[in-house]
């Protein structure tokens, strides 16, 4: 008897296998199924007649076991490193120490926002700003980072000026997310607050911010692409099979669950999408297996 089946006893373990049939509305023989005994085993151990009952009460405390951890969802599974946040947290790093321009770009829904969000979370000195069509510009820019930094100033020149003051030296570096919506003056604005402190910049978004960098080696661009340290180009092709054991391996899943969750993952939807078709099976169904997922596949419209 193991140490877990030790603590439950056989009237609690009665209780919870009874509870849970009614509150999953499912019968004695789908019961059997899950704790893979005979229906007729089942029956005898709620009744009371089963010969070594403790045998029964350790597969129903392992199922306990299971449901507990599924409590956790629908929810995304908790960060892990993948080969995608690892690259992109590389070229901020390398944007943090050097004091340069660094840029992590490429498909949408594979981490690039997540990588982002951790580095935060490891380093108090990093300044992230997100941009919407609606902060794409110069002003934008400079109230997105007024309100990072605390400053009261209001007019462009004076929130600069204090953006500048604040940033000197102060061995920060600033994350820029979404930054394929950033014009081109608010593009050339940021390096040139990255000159005037000392601090690296990482811009991070779709291929696009990579092209407008890069300009097409146009004059207006060249100074700001040759500043340049990192780049990091991020796809869906980037994720590996490995990635994925390591977000989702202690769900327990089986291979054929993983894999469907790859394939996805190596689609449009990427690894967001992938994460998205395990929260809503999940949500839905008792269990993830190919069946279920597949289903909840057809009905979000995911095409292969």
């Amino acid at each position: 008897m193991s140490e877990k089946t030790r603590n439950v006893s056989y009237e609690e373990a009665v209780k919870w296998a009874r509870d849970y049939m009614r509150q999953k509305g499912i019968s004695q023989a789908e019961l059997s199924r899950k704790l893979s005994i005979s229906s007729a085993a089942v029956s005898s151990y709620l009744n009371g007649k089963y010969p070594n009952p403790e045998t029964v009460t350790e597969k129903i405390v392992e199922l306990m076991d299971m449901q507990a951890q599924k409590t956790l969802a629908p929810k995304a599974p908790e960060f892990v490193e993948t080969t995608v946040t690892r690259m992109v947290k590389q070229a901020i790093s390398y944007a943090h120490l050097r004091g340069v321009v660094s840029v992590a770009y490429g498909d949408a829904g594979v981490g690039k926002t997540t990588a982002v969000q951790q580095y935060r979370k490891e380093n108090q000195l990093a300044i992230g700003i997100e941009i919407i069509p609606t902060y794409a510009s110069l002003t934008g820019v400079n109230e997105l980072l007024a309100d990072e930094l605390g400053s009261r100033e209001r007019t462009d020149r004076k929130i600069t000026k204090d953006i500048i003051s604040k940033l000197k030296g102060s061995g920060r570096v600033i994350i820029v997310d979404e930054a394929q919506h950033l014009t081109v003056r608010a593009i050339e604005h940021l390096r040139s607050i990255s000159d005037s402190t000392g601090i690296g910049i990482c811009f991070v978004g779709n291929e696009s911010i990579y092209t407008k960098l890069l300009g097409t080696h146009k004059s207006e661009y060249a100074q700001l692409f040759s500043r340049i340290g990192v780049r990091k180009m991020v796809t869906t092709s980037t994720s590996s099979r490995e990635d994925m054991e390591r977000i989702f391996g202690k769900y327990g899943l089986d291979e054929d669950s993983l894999k469907i969750l790859y394939q996805i993952s190596r689609t449009n939807y990427g690894l967001r999408g992938a994460v998205n078709v395990y929260v809503n099976t999940i949500g839905v169904f008792d269990e993830i297996n190919p069946a279920n997922l597949n289903k909840v596949i057809r009905d979000m419209g995911i095409a292969g």
